[in-house]
């Protein structure tokens, strides 16, 4: 077969570690790598990280290193029960009894937690070790008795100085004897945005164009005249950019964002928890139909796709991004994390045996069905005064608008203050409202009820001129 229908990154993957560029914390020579198999031995890993960091180059040097033969399995187009057959058929091989094979899985994340759990017998019994690559965070993706065994490796997208380093070579191989066209390898070093493969692919494009549109500008176009995945921002400058502008209520700006990771092939579902995240975090309960839209269109990505599931994003998008603000939600639950640990209160321990019951625990409980208004102290002693969520909005307050302030303490108030301004005045409504421990919404309904006769209220809307003073 020709090389020259083998793709140019194909042809210039690495034939031993040395020839590896990137990842010192891995492979330099306090690499984590480097201590995980100094002792000979290679343990089950997982590699995450970006597109074209090298994570399938490295598993086949691991494997050649080492002396294990290298098994190639996909999750894109393999099925689990095709690889358990495939374990199951070559176990009894003298080859495999004497020394493991490993087993490469790349996109180990398609693959779901149940299918997974094939893989764990052959670890334990070690007839084989396993090499997985993602791109997605394992901590979401693989299942913990799987990650268990494996020691996770965090890859990091590469530097554009790494990647001009194998164009280098690249130029060398294909154009041997001409000159480097500097701006050319340097635009592509920035545009892969850490992706050597995108890198390679780029130029291989810009070696296939006709001698007449063979330079910069005539790659751009060959590429469609924008960065693909607009690699020169990078995956999470993109969807820190996404959220801050949905945070910051800007539609438009969201939508844009949206867009740029749309175009530029991101995961859908990526996309999806991101927004959830958002209205969970910066809207919370000020519209608490937030993130019941923003989880329905992640629902609607896993069953429609792409390009389809453009739609639902940006509806929910849209909405998110027009929804009040808040925090209260992080605010409230950091909050509480953040508190040392006290005795639950004897009242609201478990009381189901009689044991229990004989040594007081149950003992004070009021069940709250029978009188809803009436109040219960939960919180542990140490903790009465103690109040976690803080709400911002008045969205928010409207649970707190329902209990009514206690009428005789507001009627020993209104009195008092009816005493002093028998011309009426402005109600002080922050003190009382605070003193009460109620709404001002509530406090303002038994003022209403308290003044029904005697005095009339009103709430005025003041403009004042913009600019100073009036003359």
């Amino acid at each position: 077969m020709s090389t020259s229908h083998i793709p140019l990154a194909e042809r210039l993957r690495p034939r031993t570690m040395a020839d590896v560029v990137g990842q010192p914390h891995l492979l330099g020579p306090k690499g984590a790598l480097k201590r995980l198999t100094s002792g000979g031995r290679l343990p089950s890993l997982v590699m995450w990280g970006p597109p074209g960091t090298g994570k399938t180059t490295i598993a086949r040097l691991l494997a050649a290193d080492t002396g294990h033969e290298f098994l190639e399995f996909s999750g894109v187009t393999g099925s689990a029960a095709e690889l358990k057959k495939f374990l199951l058929d070559h176990r009894e091989q003298p080859l495999f009894r004497s020394m493991p094979p490993v087993v490469f899985l790349d996109e180990i994340h398609r693959f779901n937690k149940a299918q997974q759990d094939i893989l764990l017998p052959f670890l334990e019994r070690g007839e084989a070790i396993l090499i997985g690559a993602t791109t997605e965070n394992p901590a979401f993706y693989l299942n913990p008795a799987l990650r268990s065994r494996c020691q996770v490796l965090a890859l990091k997208a590469l530097s554009p100085e790494a990647i001009r380093i194998v164009l280098s070579r690249a130029w060398a191989q294909e154009q041997p004897g001409q000159p480097e066209m500097e701006e050319l390898l340097a635009w592509l070093s920035q545009w892969a945005g850490g992706d050597l493969r995108a890198a390679l692919t780029g130029l291989e494009t810009w070696l296939h164009l006709e001698a007449a549109h063979r330079d910069l500008e005539g790659l751009k176009e060959a590429l469609g005249g924008r960065i693909a995945y607009d690699r020169a921002d990078g995956h999470y400058d993109l969807a820190s950019a996404f959220q801050k502008s949905l945070r910051g209520s800007d539609a438009d700006a969201a939508l844009y964002y949206l867009s740029r990771m749309i175009r530029g092939g991101e995961d859908p579902r990526f996309i999806a928890r991101r927004l959830m995240v958002c209205a969970a975090e910066d809207v919370g309960n000020a519209d608490p139909q937030a993130f019941i839209l923003a989880e329905a269109a992640s629902r609607a990505v896993e069953q429609i796709g792409w390009p389809e599931a453009r739609i639902p994003l940006a509806q929910a998008v849209i909405y998110v991004a027009n929804a009040p603000k808040s925090n209260a939600t992080v605010m409230a639950i950091d909050a509480a994390m953040g508190t040392d640990d006290h005795p639950v209160p004897e009242s609201l321990r478990d009381a189901h045996t009689s044991t229990s019951r004989a040594a007081g625990r149950g003992e004070g409980y009021f069940y709250s069905h029978e009188d809803y208004d009436r109040r219960q102290d939960f919180l542990p002693v140490a903790l009465r005064d103690q109040a976690f969520y803080e709400p911002k909005r008045p969205q928010e307050r409207n649970w707190r608008d329902r209990a009514e302030p206690d009428l005789a303490a507001l009627s020993t108030l209104w009195e008092a203050w009816i005493r002093d301004h028998s011309e009426g005045g402005e109600v002080p409504m922050e003190a009382w409202s605070t003193e009460l421990k109620c709404s001002r919404e509530a406090l303002a309904r038994a003022v209403a009820r308290l003044a029904q006769g005697k005095f009339s209220l009103s709430r005025m809307l003041v403009a004042r001129p913009i600019g100073g003073e009036e003359a």
